[in-house]
C-alpha cells in the first residue's frame, strides 16, 4: 500500500505496538509474583516427580540412575528459567531479578554437574557438587526474598528420597 492510506496504516500499527507498554500499568512486585508463581509451582511438581527416590538411589550406589535424574531436573530447571525470562520484571527490581536469574543459571549448571559426576560413578565429587548446588539455590532465595515467593524457592532437590 502506497500513499497516504499506507502511511496511516503503518503509523496505526506502530502505535498499537507501542501503546500497551506506554499506557499499561507498571509491573509491581505483587503482579510479578502473581505471574511467576504458577510457572514455579508447575516446575516444582515436575521436579519432585523427576527426583523421587534420588537420595535412596545414591545411598544404594545406583549412581547412574540418580545421575540421570539430576540431568533431567537440570533440563527441567532450564525450561523454567526460559519461561521466567519472558515475564517482564518490575522496573525498580530489574537488577534484583537479573541477579536471581544468574543464581538460577548457576544452580542449573551445578545440578547438571551433579548428574554428570554420578553418571561417571564419582560419588564424592557428585555429593560435593550437590552441596554447591544447594548453596546456589540459597543464594537465589536470598536475592528474591523481597518478592515473597512460595514456589520459586530453591533448596534440596531430593526431598522425597
Amino acid at each position: 500500500m502506497k500513499g497516504p492510506l499506507g502511511i496511516l496504516v503503518a503509523i496505526a500499527i506502530a502505535l498499537l505496538a507501542i501503546a500497551p507498554g506506554a499506557g499499561g500499568d507498571e509491573q509491581t512486585r505483587e503482579s510479578y509474583r502473581a505471574q511467576v508463581e504458577p510457572l514455579c509451582q508447575a516446575n516444582r511438581h515436575a521436579n519432585e516427580r523427576i527426583m523421587s527416590g534420588a537420595r535412596r538411589r545414591v545411598n544404594m550406589n545406583k549412581l547412574v540412575t540418580a545421575g540421570k535424574q539430576f540431568v533431567r531436573v537440570s533440563e527441567s530447571f532450564g525450561k523454567l528459567i526460559r519461561q521466567l525470562k519472558a515475564v517482564p520484571p518490575p522496573p525498580a527490581d530489574a537488577h534484583r531479578v537479573k541477579r536471581w536469574f544468574d543464581s538460577m543459571r548457576l544452580l542449573k549448571t551445578r545440578l547438571r554437574q551433579v548428574g554428570k559426576y554420578f553418571k561417571q560413578g564419582e560419588k564424592i565429587k557428585g555429593t560435593h557438587e550437590s552441596i554447591l548446588a544447594e548453596r546456589a539455590g540459597l543464594s537465589a532465595n536470598n536475592t528474591s526474598i523481597v518478592f515473597g515467593f512460595r514456589y520459586c524457592r530453591f533448596g534440596r532437590f531430593d526431598r522425597n528420597g
